[in-house]
């Protein structure tokens, strides 16, 4: 058992410290290294050593700091699968500590180590740091609230700190439990701003008005609480404003209420709604006696069994009798209820104050239908309940029911009945006759008739609904029965539904819900009458229908051929619609007979008739798997069997007009067959022997063809014929036929116009290329025509069939037309020409060019390319070529100018540049005026001298005094400029702020800056701060060259020196009359300045002088301080103006001339200083022997534009508020009341004041101080003083004392609710007794009985009574509702306050 003994020391159990074993000491939150898992197999001596030895257990045995790490690690465990103790009994002692093994087996926890302070204890130190410093935050914000609208950016800034230091320092401690990321770090940041600007920045935020008046309610009773404690509480919370805001008296003045209930008489009323009900008779007796046994089966059967309701106002009903009255035999019975407390019962209102008075509704069951009235009803004394005068029976039939019932049809209809229930029929094709023409289905209802039924119809998903009214009505007639009650049973009827099912398709009815004559509506559903007794289903099977292809012909023929490329049969598609197979019935008329032929298809994919015959074909019927139907196409197919295509061929001599012969033949085909015919033949010149025989194609449409055989080349002519092709035959028929005939051509000639120029130039010649035909030689006349003129040329012995013809040369621009006239053969035909001519264009000139420069020319940059601008006349499809050199140059520059957009040559360096020639296809001419190139010249820029000095090697300005504006020296460094403007100058500002420093010595500051300018144009100057100032042009640049120019042209100023001599500086310092510096705080008037405040308070007899009292203002001077203007080192005599700035009234200046010295006193007028108040002291400008002024901004910040704050004061004053109750002449305030003083003087003041003879002292900051009065006693303030005055400045007053007396009370009865129930006639007396100092006044009221506890009710009656001198009074009254007191009053004081 060494094991346990080893975990002895600890203190834990060696279950627990077994299981904690098994399991790795592992914590996400803490990242705590991962220990080794044990096995779940059997633990052996050695593998136990390992695993303990290695883990919780060695941790465990090596611990020294007690059994928090211990529990600790138990607590973060997970526990595993526990070993038995004989187990933990055989692990051996663990071995000896090892370094590594420790330190891996202890995790990261906190910073501070566990043995300086272990965890727990640092968690609590921790919460408690949060815990006070959320108390402090609260408490600030509580007493910033106070002030109405006031901010405080300190408290902003420094609770942002204390959060931000909290939050780090918990960051980087790392307590377990307590430990916060970095992402949680930068979120408590982020909302801890966010808290601090709505706590103290922002006074009217969204969550300031949210929570405020919480966080000001528990404040309050925070401080309420502490303050009720003895001795301490009072010290420790003061005069918290929060108090006197929050103050609210007790509720304890006015106590008690008395309510009176009369108690009515009790009533009964069965069916108070009159409504008649119905019962479902098959539900009313469906519980067996074995439901009894079976749990909650009771409860259901209630929840389905019919109840009527009975309205109880009044005691708990003891008995309830009724009577029931039976619809068939009319007998009336009186039955009781056995067991009253198992009706189920809803109670409305209870009323415990009067015994067993309820208001309930008791519900009677019924398992039957009748009429049912209430008998008697009787509570446990035996008392009678009243029920309603003359109350109607109520009414409880039988509930409606409906169910469908298909009709029986004769044997030889089509309907049938699956055995699902559902049936099928055949689509119909009238609505007179046929299937169902009596109608299929029955609607079958039940009970209390005349009934209504809704039915929907669903035909192929499209809903209707049809309502069935007056089912039943003729069976309701009375038919002398005696039995009033006979017309409420229930009846069964039937009515038939007639339909056409003229439309195929899914046929459902379904019946929604049936309605009796007393309104009971029952919806029809599956569960409560059975899918097959409210819904039918019923097939209507489309007819079937068959009718021809679309594709075959409706008025022509299908012909059967025994050409190959031809089918030898026919397939007469058929379109089928209905239920496969389907059996079509046909006829074929062959004109000997008709055959009568059916087929039957299985699908009516591809479904056709095979028509192998000729004859016509007609459909006569169609049968499906259901129905039998008619064709829908009454059209006839119409096969006939074809003939071979014949051709007969002749032909005709063509004879020629105007020369004798023949010139063709017309070949006439006719044909045999079906449209449309092929004919091919040969075609031979037999005069041609080498020549080939071309294989023509003749295609037409017509049985009789004439084919025109006129060849341009006179020969001998062979036609050969030999295939013959038609519609029916498309591989065609063999034939022989041969046609010879002699051909005589005739001459003709044709210009190829494609092949001349579009345009020639003026004085040229042109070729026109002309093609001719017919017999050579030929000749051939022509025409040349022009606007001006027209001649006639003739051409002879033209061998060759292609022939140019030369015309020209052409002088006259414009256009000439060359006609052909006529062409003339070798056998002398002559043939005239028409409509055979070519149009010749002459251009007029070529084109003309001229420079397009203005009187300027042509500027460049220096190094830059420039383009010369060409104006330009020339046709657009032709491109120009332009030749143009300098004048002093012979070099000529060639440039061609293709498109309009470039109407430019580039220029080849400055000078004068002139056009040599221009031409495209024709030379044109140009203008020889001159284009001039120029070079512009670079920028510059210098410092004018007009207005500088000038010393042995520099250029300078005049001196000028320190924080001159740049206005009033902008004209002293102007600039010369040339170049094209605007120009952009940069240039150097050196500074050496010692003004004797040397131009070659290295600057303290360099500048470089640049100025946009026009011509002339200045350059500002330094001049705020004193030193030597040195100008320096570095480039320029302009319009034309935009980068910038070095400035280096010799001889230009570029370098301007100038120097800025300090101006006085003072300031105003305050002395006391003893020579001491007087140092005070901030300035009173601008918190952004640091000025100095000198306080001074005027005690009785240093007030300001009135006429005659120049003595005691001269006294008063002695106690006021010195003030003095102290000058740093320059050039006196100085000159100051100091102003005088009052907190109210006018602002004056003082002025201080010819000062000597660097100190002087400043002596304020009497009038200034003599006043109580505060005043403001500063230098407006000062002035040295030079010249130079100084001038003194207040907004600047510094200690000599703050000035000095002065304030007179005088003893403060107090006086009681106008509005507050401390104004009130006999000083008598009541306890609640709020004291309000005005205070007088300067802020803050220090208040001492008496109350109930205790002694307090406080401190106000602002002008009206109140303190509430909330005990009586006596209140007294004493003495009022200035807190920050610099000497003691007190008021005491012996006439402001105040008696405050206490609030007056009064009870009803005993203080407490009293709730009395009397009955009518009794009388009540209603005891008021009251405290405080007569004579009293107070007022009571009658309610009307609230329906609710805390509702109010209606005000009955009020009195107030009046001037009572005694201390109780007594109401009498017998009327019923709630007594009691509002108002009270003494001779002091009232509640509730006014």
């Amino acid at each position: 058992m060494s094991g346990g003994q080893g975990l002895t020391p600890v203190g834990s159990p060696n279950r627990r410290v077994q299981r904690r074993s098994l399991a790795p000491a592992h914590s996400p939150g803490l990242e705590s290294p991962p220990f080794p898992r044990i096995s779940s197999k059997p633990i052996t001596t050695s593998d136990s050593s390992r695993a303990l030895g290695s883990s919780f257990v060695e941790r465990v045995y090596r611990n020294t700091d007690g059994a928090s790490e211990v529990q600790q690690l138990l607590a973060e465990s997970s526990p595993a699968k526990p070993l038995s103790e004989a187990d933990i009994g055989r692990v051996p002692p663990p071995p000896p500590p090892r370094a590594s093994s420790v330190a891996a087996a202890k995790g990261p926890t906190s910073a501070i180590p566990a043995s300086v302070l272990d965890i727990p204890s640092q968690r609590l130190y921790a919460l408690s740091v949060v815990g006070l410093l959320a108390a402090w935050k609260i408490y600030e914000t509580i007493g910033l609230s106070l002030e109405s609208g006031q901010t405080s950016l300190y408290l902003f800034i420094k609770w942002c700190i204390l959060d931000f230091a909290l939050l780090y320092a918990g960051w980087r401690l790392h307590i377990p439990k307590l430990r916060i990321t970095t992402a949680m770090l930068y979120g408590l940041l982020a909302g801890s701003v966010f808290l601090n600007l709505n706590m103290f920045l922002f006074s009217s935020s969204v969550l300031v008005l949210a929570l405020k008046p919480v966080g000001l309610g528990v404040a309050s009773s925070c401080l309420r609480s502490i303050k009720s404690v003895p001795l301490v509480g009072p010290w420790l919370v003061g005069d918290s404003e929060l108090l006197i805001d929050t103050f609210q008296l007790d509720d304890e003045h006015i106590l008690g209420r008395h309510t009176i209930h009369i108690l009515p008489h009790s009533l009964a009323h069965m069916n108070p709604t009159g409504k008649t009900m119905c019962i479902d008779s098959r539900e009313a007796g469906q519980r067996t006696w074995y439901s009894r046994l079976v749990p909650g089966s009771s409860h259901r059967f209630q929840e389905r069994q019919l109840t009527i309701p009975m309205l109880i106002n009044g005691t708990r009903p003891a008995s309830i009798m009724y009577a029931h009255t039976s619809f068939e035999t009319g007998v009336r019975q009186v039955r009781a209820v056995k067991n009253i407390n198992g009706l189920r019962m809803e109670t409305v209102a209870s009323y415990p104050a009067l015994g067993n008075w309820v208001l309930a509704t008791y519900y009677l069951p019924v398992v039957e239908e009748g009429a049912y009235v209430i008998h008697s009803v009787r509570d446990s004394r035996g008392l009678e309940f009243r029920t309603v005068a003359e109350a109607q029976a109520t009414v409880v039939v039988g509930c409606p029911t409906a169910h469908l019932s298909w009709r029986k049809q004769d044997e030889n209809s089509t309907f049938a009945v699956g055995s699902d229930g559902h049936a099928s029929i055949c689509q119909r094709v009238g609505s007179s006759s046929g299937d169902g023409a009596l109608g299929l289905i029955d609607v079958v209802v039940e009970g209390f008739a005349p009934m209504d039924v809704s039915v929907v119809r669903l035909v192929n998903g499209h809903r209707e609904a049809m309502e069935l009214d007056g089912i039943g009505a003729k069976e309701t007639e009375n038919d002398g029965d005696e039995n009033q009650w006979a017309r409420f049973q229930r009846r069964t009827s039937a009515y038939t539904l007639s339909d056409a099912v003229l439309q195929a398709g899914e046929y459902v009815y379904r019946l929604e819900s049936v309605r009796d004559a007393a309104n009971h509506t029952v919806a029809l559903s599956d569960t409560t009458s059975g899918a097959s007794a409210i819904m039918a289903r019923m097939v209507v099977h489309a007819r079937p229908r068959v009718a021809w292809a679309s594709g075959l012909p409706a008025s022509s023929s299908l012909w059967l051929s025994d050409d190959r490329q031809r089918a030898s049969h026919h397939a007469l598609g058929l379109q089928l619609t209905g239920q496969a197979p389907w059996t079509v019935d046909y006829t074929i008329d062959t004109g000997a007979q008709v055959l009568h032929e059916s087929r039957t298809f299985t699908t009516a994919t591809a479904a056709a008739l095979d028509a192998r015959q000729a004859g016509v074909y007609s459909l006569v019927g169609v049968r499906d798997s259901y129905c039998a139907g008619t064709p829908a196409d009454m059209g006839r197919v119409t096969v006939e069997r074809a003939v071979r295509p014949t051709a007969n061929v002749s032909s005709t001599a063509i004879m020629a007009r105007e020369c004798g012969g023949e010139i063709g033949a017309h070949i006439t085909l006719e044909f045999t067959g079906r449209p449309p015919f092929v004919v091919s033949y040969r075609e031979r010149n037999l005069r041609n022997a080498q020549g080939r025989a071309a294989t023509r194609v003749v295609r037409t449409h017509q049985h009789r063809h004439v084919l025109a055989l006129t060849p341009s080349e006179t020969g001998t002519y062979e036609l050969e014929f030999f295939r013959v092709e038609d519609d029916n035959f498309p591989s065609g028929q063999p034939m022989f036929e041969v046609v010879r005939q002699v051909v005589h051509a005739q001459p003709s000639a044709t210009i190829y116009a494609t092949r001349m120029p579009p345009a020639v130039c003026r004085g040229d010649s042109v070729k026109v290329p002309v093609k001719l035909s017919g017999e050579a030689p030929w000749q051939l006349t022509y025409a040349v025509a022009h606007a001006d003129h027209h001649a006639t040329f003739n051409i002879t012995d033209i061998g060759d069939e292609r022939h140019s013809i030369a015309v020209g040369p052409l002088d006259d621009p414009g256009e000439h037309t060359v006609d052909l006239v006529r062409v003339t053969d070798a056998r002398g035909c002559a043939r005239e020409l028409a409509g055979n001519s070519a149009t010749v264009r002459v251009r007029a000139s070529g084109p003309r060019a001229a420079f397009g420069c203005d009187s300027n020319g042509v500027r460049l940059r220096e190094g830059g390319d420039a383009r010369i601008p060409i104006s330009l006349s020339a046709a657009a499809e032709f491109p120009v070529e332009l030749a143009y050199r300098r004048l002093d140059d012979d070099t000529v520059f060639h440039a061609t100018i293709r498109h309009a957009s470039s109407l430019s040559v580039p220029a080849h360096g400055a000078g004068q540049y002139v056009l040599v020639s221009a031409r495209d296809m024709c030379p044109g001419s140009v203008d020889t005026v001159p284009c001039a190139v120029h070079v512009e010249p670079r920028p510059r820029a210098w410092f004018a001298t007009d207005s500088l000095l000038k010393s042995e090697d520099s250029w300078y300005l005049p001196s000028t005094c320190e924080a001159a504006s740049a206005e009033t020296v902008a004209g002293l460094l102007p600039l010369g400029l040339s170049g094209a403007g605007p120009w952009r100058v940069e240039y150097f500002v050196d500074y050496w702020a010692d003004d004797t420093a040397q131009s070659d010595s290295v600057p303290d500051r360099s500048t470089l800056r640049s100025a946009l300018v026009l011509d002339p144009a200045v350059l500002p100057i330094e001049g705020r701060a004193p030193g030597r100032y040195r100008y320096r042009l570095s480039t320029v640049s302009d319009e034309r060259y935009t980068r910038p120019q070095p400035i280096a042209k010799p001889g230009d100023v570029v370098a301007v020196e100038h120097t800025v001599t300090r101006s006085p500086a003072a300031v105003l310092r305050a002395y006391s009359k003893d020579g001491k510096p007087l140092v005070g705080n901030g300035g009173l008037f601008n918190r952004r300045s640091r000025s100095q405040s000198v306080t001074h308070c005027l005690a009785p007899g240093q007030l300001a002088p009135t006429s005659g009292e120049s003595a005691a203002w001269a006294r008063a001077r002695d106690h006021l301080p010195e003030f003095r203007i102290e000058f740093s080192p320059g050039h006196p005599p100085f000159d100051a103006w100091v102003e005088v700035l009052p907190a109210s009234g006018k602002t004056e200046v003082v002025e201080v001339l010819a000062i000597p010295g660097h100190s002087h006193p400043v002596v304020l007028p009497d009038h200034v200083a003599s006043r109580i108040g505060r005043y403001h002291l500063r230098l407006l400008r000062t002035r040295d022997a030079l010249g130079c002024e100084h001038r003194y901004d207040s907004s600047a910040g510094d200690l000599v534009g703050g000035g000095i704050d002065i304030e007179y004061i005088e003893a403060p004053t107090v006086r009681p508020a106008s509005s507050s109750p401390a104004s009130r002449p006999d000083r008598s305030v009541c306890v609640g009341d709020i004291l309000a003083f005005d205070l007088r003087g300067l802020g803050p003041w220090s208040i001492d004041y008496l109350y109930n003879n205790a002694r307090r002292s406080t401190t106000a900051t602002k002008r009206l101080f109140r303190r509430i009065a909330d005990v009586p006693g006596n209140f007294t303030l004493s003495r009022v003083c200035h807190r920050n005055a610099a000497n003691d400045c007190c008021s005491e007053f012996d006439d402001l004392s105040y008696a405050v007396n206490d609030i007056p009370r009064i009870r009803v009865g005993r203080g407490v609710d009293v709730h009395q129930d009397i009955l009518e006639g009794d009388l009540v007396h209603i005891p008021l007794y009251l405290t405080g100092r007569p004579p009293f006044t107070f007022t009571w009221q009658r309610r009307a009985l609230a329906s609710e506890s805390n509702a109010k009710s209606k005000v009955l009656e009020s009195h107030t009574v009046k001037d009572l001198d005694a201390y109780e009074y007594t109401i009498t009254t017998s009327s019923e509702g709630t007594f009691e007191v509002t108002f009270v009053q003494d001779h002091y004081c009232q509640y509730p306050k006014a």
